[in-house]
């Protein structure tokens, strides 16, 4: 559906700034997918980005600034998101031996586990995001990467 529709809007006043609207409706409603779909899991989706940084890494450990440069969303709070991934027991936290003032933050078997079982349901998740072709998805993600510079 055109953005114009969604938003009840007759037009914009140029191209780029449909665009920005468009992506931030956009990003909004694909976050609206996602929620649902990890709270299936008992986690955020904040919190699933940090256990595959967490999984990508294993079995070494990633610190908290590292956490935080990788992030997606590099607003969210780490320290709190750490905390709550330890609460579940998907992850450790440990002050590094070489260097006290770092903390380092690893994987355990529980969170390993957790992601298999989102791994399983999500090609057929990512079914709803179909509606475009192999070739405009690929068009569509290197636009989205020439915007940002």
């Amino acid at each position: 559906m055109r953005i114009e529709d969604e938003i009840q809007q007759k037009d914009f006043k140029d191209d780029h700034r449909r665009l920005v609207v468009n992506l931030l409706f956009t990003n909004n409603w694909l976050n609206q997918q996602f929620i649902p779909f990890f709270r299936q899991f008992g986690l955020t989706l904040q919190q699933h980005n940090v256990l595959s940084i967490l999984r990508g890494q294993h079995p070494q450990p990633v610190c908290f600034g590292e956490l935080q440069e990788r992030m997606v969303d590099r607003n969210s709070n780490v320290t709190r998101l750490v905390d709550k991934l330890i609460d579940k027991g998907y992850a450790t936290r440990d002050i590094c031996q070489a260097n006290r003032r770092m903390i380092e933050v690893r994987l355990t078997p529980a969170g390993m586990d957790k992601l298999q079982q989102i791994d399983e349901q999500m090609p057929s998740f990512f079914q709803r995001f179909h509606n475009l072709t192999q070739e405009e998805a690929v068009l569509a993600s290197q636009l989205l990467d020439k915007l940002r510079g």
